[in-house]
């Protein structure tokens, strides 16, 4: 996923790319990368969503 992000720290975000300057190779490149990062994010969201459960209904 590093080969199109570069991330900002400070802020936790990633910086906004200049499409204009990638090919249709590297933009379907760069889809395919955002579509696994969803998929991870999804994923966290899950396992997060899962401990905040389990922690509500142990503090009930």
């Amino acid at each position: 996923m590093t080969n199109f992000f570069e991330i900002d720290e400070i802020k936790k975000s990633v910086k906004v790319l200049d499409l204009d300057d990638f090919s249709i190779e590297d933009l379907e490149d760069y889809i395919s990368e955002l579509d696994t990062e969803i998929l991870r994010v999804r994923e966290e969201i899950k396992k997060k969503n899962k401990l905040k459960k389990k922690a509500e209904e142990f503090f009930k």
